[in-house]
């Protein structure tokens, strides 16, 4: 009679045991998506390694990220992970995510202190190098104090300006310009300084030299005559076949314009996508 009574509680125990763990969902890539989008098929995607967004800003940062999915796939990942290349380590997360379809990645690397943005297909005709340069540079100023959610939320809304054509503001790409016109400005300046026609001390030596020719101090000199025969050397011309890398040519490196399996950081082949980053 005991014994059948310890064998109810024992059985009784272990049904709750069971029961208790298979009640509790199993962490997959599946409950990283957030929200798929009924008519593109697009999802959102949130990965939050290191904790920098509680379930409230979450939810929130859910809803921000939606409008983009009428371009292509959203992901927000966070990562303490080191890299020495954070546009391609973000690049690896985000094909891993969405292989070949369009879609973009902001991520937030606590290891190096860099925030990422990378993009592919569709959303890759708007948010180009330089656009993700100047998001993430915008946005750095809230990861730098810690306001995470706000640097998201911003970051996000910046892409979907951009996606919708609208300008969005890009301080490190005005003064590149005003770089460059300070320099063209100051190659006109040493042009002009040097010039005979507007400069008044090459003006008066050129007259000076001029004057002491008409005096016979100078004289033109003697033209010389070589004797002997010419013998005309051409350097053989390069055949079709080498292997340096011409205009026209195609190369494996990823050179400007070509096309390539492997890209590098930050640049912009059409096999890899665009990216581009910022301290903080």
């Amino acid at each position: 009679m005991m014994k059948n009574k310890i064998f109810r509680f024992a059985f009784s125990f272990f049904c709750i045991i069971v029961l208790t763990f298979a009640a509790v969902p199993v962490a997959d890539a599946a409950d990283d998506v957030k929200y798929v989008n009924p008519d593109t098929g697009y999802k959102v995607v949130i990965i939050d390694e290191d904790d920098l967004l509680n379930f409230i800003e979450e939810r929130a940062l859910v809803k921000d990220m939606t409008p983009l999915t009428e371009y292509g796939n959203i992901a927000f990942w966070t990562t303490g992970e080191y890299t020495s290349n954070e546009i391609d380590q973000a690049r690896l997360k985000r094909r891993s995510l969405f292989g070949l379809e369009s879609g973009c990645i902001f991520e937030i690397n606590m290891g190096v202190r860099k925030l990422v943005i990378q993009s592919y297909g569709k959303i890759n005709e708007s948010v180009t190098d330089s656009k993700a340069r100047s998001i993430t540079n915008n946005v750095s100023r809230y990861a730098t104090s810690k306001q995470y959610y706000n640097c998201s939320r911003e970051a996000f809304s910046q892409i979907l300006d951009v996606c919708e054509q609208k300008s969005i503001s890009e301080p490190l790409k005005i003064s590149g310009y005003i770089v460059i016109s300070l320099m063209l400005g100051l190659i006109i300046a040493i042009g002009i300084a040097f010039s005979k026609k507007n400069n008044p001390i090459l003006q008066f030596d050129e007259l000076g030299e001029d004057h002491y020719r008409l005096e016979g101090e100078f004289s033109d000199p003697v033209e010389t005559v070589y004797v002997g025969q010419v013998t005309d050397h051409r350097p053989p011309s390069s055949s079709s076949g080498s292997s340096g890398c011409g205009s026209g040519s195609s190369c494996s490196s990823c050179s400007s314009g070509s096309s390539c399996s492997s890209c590098s950081s930050g640049s912009s082949c059409s096999s890899c996508g665009s990216g581009g980053s910022s301290s903080f």
